[in-house]
């Protein structure tokens, strides 16, 4: 709605053309985006082929040959050939990050080859490298022949791999010491030196595995991180560089890039993911192709400190958030589905993109579920009268099936004995055999056999053709069994899939109201509704294979892959419009500019001095740029006085109890539960303070999370988050109005007095002047694009403002946890508990104020480089006016030329004129008829594949298609 609105306000500032992208205003968004982007398409190859033309024909013709040079237009033309390639860098730059998030072994990287239409790309791992590394895959813009996937291995600096082996060895050292001490209980001092091995133990499977060590050998006070880091020289060098993958194959490509994303070792047998930072992967696929980028996102607490401060930039720029949760998880939860933390919640409140249009979470595996159970067990599934006769059905056709197969053995174990009988009597009778001339007592029992061993094999041959009755009859059972199995798991996938999604969508309307003022603000956006894909990747994955179907999932469409794929490209509709039109009203204006300059029409029919009209224009030019930059800087300042920051005395009231509450928790080994009163140990403890409190997750019993600066800050920024999404969401976006409104008035002003300036100074040239007026309303128009994205990014970059809260309390608090660690001897856990408790009761409101504070500078630093880039808005809008009138200027000139060199330049000029004035006839052909008819489908995916999703995505639970006609062809 927001979207419509804003394209309807820049229309009215720019005169209607008769161009196909600039007449699709009231189309729908995803046909709007489709015209666009075939509009920048053909726009690109048309100005690429006219920047050949210009820089060949104006190779020869520099500033040392100043009278062709100028005759030519040579300044302009260079301008002109610069923003081409300016324009189609940014447009090739684009990135609409999508995160993908969840826990390890969610199904995260199935999900991403699914999407992506590789199965085998990213390797699946439960390993901490499929949580600890950051990877995100782009589209492959590199064309180079062998570079068709490529992939950039950025690894860990020095510093942070020498930190953390340090910390390895001095928990090694702690642990030898605790086995050491002394113990009154012996089941204590058992229980501490297990969870201090469980704190330490990823650490170390990590060190060993790079560095080929045994665990025991780092407890040998020889090793020092100098002696360790000497071992190998190889993974020394690599450490704070970077590597580059390129293949044409796709299978080498996954095979070289595996070791970086998993445990495998690398050809030159380093275990290499420990000592990566970051996974920079780029591929030809349908669904990267305008922008989107693909971030596979671990959570925060799972990544030592270098990894976490890339992980949260992934985080501050995300334009849309998918949450994968496995199926079998959702339905244990027995209160809530916890989908996410609640710090990463309540960043998402604040960013405004907790809605449906920002945020959908992905149920994966849902093929993980066993049947029988789930219909016995699960209310829905008995209260369903269909699944419950299919059920029957299905035991009475298992029932069948099993007393087909216990008679077809019992009938092989008759005829495996009639075979060795009858070999048996053929035996007999080779042996009793004479010579044929009279009778006798050995030919006479052999005709008896032989009669025998006949009546035999009559015996087998109608046991055999009772076999082959009985297995065409166990054939025809089994195949209905697994007709009607496939089906009763479809439908049980499809019943489970809607109770998920009704609770998950309960649960998010639930949390979403407490955003009162927003869905007051944006209805539609905020309605309490989630998108929620129930998906089975691995079956899509072996689909892409062309392998048999997996049960319950006859084709692609059943995976609920490609409707994902399809929503996430709805998803970013918006942010490539907002490009797209950016990049559109740039080409439009270099487009005018190169038309009047080529037009045959205007050319050499006036005498004038374009030089002194260019002095008098000057003058105008510096006057109107100035008031635009006055203006602008006006509101400017004005809108420097709003702030999301207010009351805060009475924040600090209200979040102090909450926060010191928080705090009182910590003690406990579930301190989110308000429930427990079960105590932390004091390992435990003593790790979370030498982490500065964390993020650290202990890998005991239900591997807890600790973070506490996270958990005292929550609830300051929970008293912030009203008035944060109301100012950022709504009154900021706001004040774009009357800054696109004064923008315009000067505008129209400025115009008028350039045309009095020629109509009194070169009265013949005003009707050019006129014809390329609306050229000049497109770069007024470009101007109020660029004034609304840069409101835009200030509201956006509260995403990067609220984040420096926490930061603060990170860095307040950890004096406080040092100053505890210091506490040592009999009852220091008590001591520490103590200490912590009372340092935070004395300091809390200057810790929080602190916060604060650092939060105000960052706004204020955003909100003070507002008029400098508004000024910087307005000269480069007057400079492009200056390039239009001077391309006009050029053409219109009068070329009364006397030297023979002159008179050639013009000749040339003449001959490339007529060649650029035909390829702009073809670039304004395709603009007027787009060279593709443009679908409004996501990308790579027919716009109507989401309707077949049926009971997998919840909706009804019709039979498939390929289901019936199965079932009907056994007739049952």
């Amino acid at each position: 709605m927001k979207q419509e609105k804003k394209c309807q306000t820049l229309a009215s500032v720019q005169p209607a053309s008769d161009f196909a992208w600039n007449r699709c205003v009231n189309q729908h968004l995803g046909m709007r985006v489709a015209i666009k982007q075939q509009a920048v398409d053909d726009a690109f190859y048309q100005a690429r082929k006219l920047r050949d033309e210009l820089q060949e024909a104006t190779r020869h013709v520099n500033s040392s040959h100043a009278a062709a040079f100028d005759l030519m237009g040579g300044d302009e033309i260079r301008a002109w050939v610069e923003e081409t390639i300016a324009f189609e860098c940014k447009n090739e730059n684009l990135e609409i990050l999508i995160g993908v998030a969840g826990t390890t072994g969610a199904g995260k990287t199935s999900l991403l080859n699914a999407l992506l239409g590789y199965p085998e790309l990213l390797p699946s791992s439960s390993t901490e490298a499929a949580t600890a590394t950051v990877c995100r895959i782009a589209w492959n813009h590199d064309n180079t022949e062998g570079h068709e996937f490529r992939a950039d291995v950025k690894f860990r600096s020095k510093e942070a791999v020498v930190k953390e082996l340090n910390d390895v060895l001095t928990a090694v050292k702690d642990r030898k010491n605790l086995r050491e001490r002394q113990f009154e209980d012996e089941d204590e001092h058992i229980q501490a030196i297990e969870e201090v091995t469980d704190i330490i133990s990823k650490s170390i499977r990590k060190a060993c595995a790079v560095w080929g060590l045994d665990e025991n050998e780092l407890e040998n006070e020889d090793y020092t991180t100098g002696s360790i880091l000497e071992r190998n020289e190889q993974i020394l060098n690599l450490l704070g560089k970077e590597t580059a993958i390129y293949s044409a194959d796709l299978d080498n490509f996954a095979t070289e890039v595996k070791p970086y994303l998993d445990s495998t070792p690398t050809l030159d047998g380093i275990i290499a993911w420990p000592l990566i930072e970051e996974v920079r992967i780029y591929v030809k696929s349908e669904i990267l192709r305008h922008g989107i980028v693909l971030v596979d996102l671990p959570g925060l607490s799972d990544m030592v400190e270098d990894r976490s401060a890339i992980a949260e930039g992934y985080y501050q720029n995300l334009s849309v958030t998918a949450i994968v949760a496995p199926a079998i998880r959702a339905v244990d939860e027995k209160t809530g589905v916890k989908l996410m933390g609640n710090y990463q919640e309540l960043r998402m409140q604040l960013d405004g993109r907790y809605n449906k249009d920002s945020f959908c979470v992905v149920v994966s595996k849902i093929d993980d579920i066993d049947c029988d159970a789930f219909c016995k067990g699960f209310r829905e599934a008995q209260q369903n009268a269909e699944l419950q006769t299919e059920t029957l059905k299905i035991k009475s056709v298992l029932d069948r099936s099993n007393q087909t197969h216990k008679e077809l053995k019992t009938l092989d174990r008759k005829l495996k004995s009639m075979r060795r009988k009858t070999a048996s009597l053929k035996k007999k009778i080779d042996a009793l055999k004479g010579d044929g001339k009279e009778p006798s007592p050995r030919t006479m029992k052999a005709a008896q056999i032989r009669l025998k061993r006949t009546a035999l094999v009559k015996g087998k041959a109608k046991k055999l053709n009772k076999r082959k009755n009985l297995s065409n009859f166990a054939i025809q059972l089994d195949r209905e069994l697994a007709a009607l199995e496939s089906r009763r798991k479809f439908r049980c996938i499809g019943i489970r899939n809607d109770y998920i999604k009704t609770r998950i969508r309960t649960d998010f309307a639930r949390r979403q109201r407490e955003l009162t003022r927003l869905s007051t603000f944006d209805k539609e956006k905020y309605d309490g509704s989630v998108n929620v894909f129930p998906v089975c990747a691995v079956a899509f994955r072996d689909l892409l294979k062309d392998k048999k179907p997996m049960s319950g999932f006859p084709s692609k469409l059943y995976t609920g892959v490609p409707r994902l794929r399809q929503w996430l490209g709805e998803a970013v509709y918006v942010y490539r419009e907002e490009h797209l039109d950016s990049v559109l009203r740039g080409l439009q204006r270099l487009y005018d500019g190169l038309m009047s300059w080529s037009d045959d029409n205007s050319r050499g029919k006036v005498k004038f001095s374009r030089g002194g009209i260019k002095d008098l224009l000057q003058k105008c030019h510096d006057k109107y740029g100035d008031n635009l930059e006055a203006a602008l800087a006006r509101i400017s300042d004005e809108i420097k006085t709003l702030s999301p920051f207010r009351n805060k005395n009475q924040k600090l009231a209200s979040s102090k109890p909450l926060a010191i509450q928080a705090a009182s928790r910590w003690v406990y080994k579930y301190p989110e539960d308000p429930n427990s009163t079960r105590k932390m140990t004091w390992v435990t403890y003593q790790a979370i303070l030498n982490a500065h409190g964390g993020p650290f997750q202990s890998y005991g019993e239900g591997r807890p999370l600790y973070d506490f600066p996270l958990a005292l800050g929550i609830p300051f920024l929970n008293t912030l988050r009203e008035d944060w999404v109301e100012f950022f969401q709504v009154k900021l976006p706001k004040t774009e109005d009357p800054l696109v409104a004064r923008a315009s008035e000067i505008w129209e002003q400025y115009l008028e007095e350039i045309h009095s300036t020629i109509r009194e100074t070169a009265p013949d040239i005003l009707p050019y002047l006129k014809a390329i007026h609306q050229n000049l309303q497109t770069i007024l128009c470009e101007l109020c694009e660029s004034i609304s994205s840069t409101i835009k990014s200030i509201s956006e970059g509260a995403s990067r403002i609220h984040p420096l809260f926490i930061a603060s309390l990170r860095s307040g608090l950890a004096p406080i946890f040092h100053q505890a660690l210091e506490i040592k001897g009999k009852g220091h856990f008590l001591a520490r508990q103590a200490y912590i408790r009372a340092a935070l009761a004395d300091k809390s409101n200057a810790l929080f104020s602190a916060g604060y504070a650092r939060m105000q500078a960052a706004y204020r630093r955003r909100a003070r480089s507002l008029p400098g880039t508004l000024q910087l808005l307005a000269r480069a809008a007057v400079r492009c006016v200056r390039i239009q009138i001077s391309l006009l200027l050029n053409n219109v000139q009068a070329h009364a030329r006397t030297s023979r060199s002159d008179r050639a330049a013009m000749y040339e000029k003449v001959r490339l004129q007529k060649r650029v004035k035909a390829g702009m006839l073809a670039w304004a052909a395709v603009w007027r008829v787009p060279s593709e008819r443009p679908r409004a489908s996501s990308v790579g995916e027919n716009a109507g594949e989401g309707k077949a999703e049926g009971g997998l995505d919840g909706g009804s639970l019709e039979i498939p298609k390929e289901y019936v006609e199965i079932l009907g062809s056994l007739d049952i």
